[in-house]
């Protein structure tokens, strides 16, 4: 049975076609940045190295909100906001996959769910994302999604997209 998404929005919960997308608490934020990943279920892959680096920033910072990216009920990757908007309501994403989940398109499907999510506050009006020059599959899920490039500093691109 589908999780109500109703039901799922009230508890930090995204649901898209194919995944769940579960709020990261500061506890469990703690527990995975010091490498325990008992209270979930990591799938192949996962946690990346990437991962500790995520977590301890939802740990410290109660607006670098973050979610675990789950494909029938295993963590994929994670996803979610570096740091609190800005004055002018821009915040930072981030996002991430273990590496036999990517080119999957779960990535887009993750995004584009956190995407909606952003949609629905009045706090945050547009979103801009850190890139790799040389890392073509996530400026492709970007540009898939909307964004642009608004700056180029080598070696990374910056993107960015408005939220309405």
């Amino acid at each position: 049975m589908r999780p109500d998404p109703r039901a799922a929005r009230a508890a930090g919960r995204i649901v898209t076609r194919r995944l769940v997308l579960d709020r990261l608490d500061p506890g469990s934020a703690r527990a995975l940045a010091e490498g325990d990943c008992s209270g979930v279920v990591p799938a192949r892959g996962w946690p990346t190295d990437a991962t500790a680096i995520v977590a301890h920033r939802a740990a410290t910072d109660a607006e670098a909100l973050t979610w675990l990216i789950q494909r029938e009920g295993a963590v994929i990757g994670e996803c979610g906001l570096k740091h609190a908007p800005g004055a002018d309501g821009m915040v930072e994403i981030g996002y991430g996959l273990g590496a036999p989940w990517r080119s999957r398109g779960y990535g887009t499907e993750a995004i584009r769910g956190l995407l909606s999510r952003l949609e629905e506050s009045p706090a945050y009006r547009g979103v801009t994302a850190e890139v790799h020059e040389g890392n073509l599959p996530s400026r492709r899920l970007l540009e898939r999604l909307g964004f642009a490039v608004d700056d180029f500093t080598p070696p990374y691109v910056w993107y960015a997209r408005a939220l309405r």
